[in-house]
């Protein structure tokens, strides 16, 4: 057996702790959020910085996520979807049974997330006439910077677990 110098055997240690804390994390289930400075907010839709949409990340679903560590496309609230052939309506089948979140005493879910939660998520960003259009902003920078008001034809319900969204133009933002 070799004799490991004392400062070799510190430095080996202390590269093994931060493995062993984020493997302690994990089998927690805690989330744990590392970043260089705080969240502007909670509220993904009015988010300009990256460490906002940082801590945001791991908190909302979209309708797809990206595979982790990757590009590739794939499922999140949307269990599956098409495009049409022109490449300007894209039909989202949500996941049927998704709960939401229910953290306080205040606030309790009477039913699962369906096609009228994605309507509401992209008419109060798009119809300055929708009620909740100015309750956090007025400007929905990330929408807007994405150029979706121009974009966007429509969103429409087409059942309670299906949604259609027509574009102007070809284009997956």
């Amino acid at each position: 057996m070799r004799n490991v110098p004392s400062r070799k055997r510190f430095a080996l240690a202390a590269l093994a702790l931060p493995v062993l804390m984020a493997a302690s994390a994990v089998s927690a289930k805690t989330l744990v959020f590392c970043s260089e400075g705080s969240p502007e907010n909670f509220y993904p839709g009015v988010n300009t910085t990256g460490t906002s949409f940082d801590g945001n990340e791991p908190i909302y679903n979209r309708l797809v996520e990206f595979e982790r560590g990757g590009t590739k496309v794939v499922p999140g609230l949307a269990e599956r979807w098409e495009v049409s052939a022109d490449g300007k309506e894209y039909t989202f089948h949500l996941r049927k049974g998704v709960k939401w979140h229910n953290t306080s005493k205040s606030f309790k879910p009477t039913r699962d997330f369906n096609a009228d939660d994605v309507l509401f998520a992209f008419e109060r960003q798009w119809k300055e006439d929708n009620p909740f259009f100015k309750v956090t902003s007025p400007n929905h920078s990330y929408f807007n910077d994405m150029g979706m008001p121009k974009l966007l034809v429509s969103v429409v319900k087409v059942n309670d677990l299906t949604v259609k969204i027509t574009l102007n133009k070809p284009e997956a933002p």
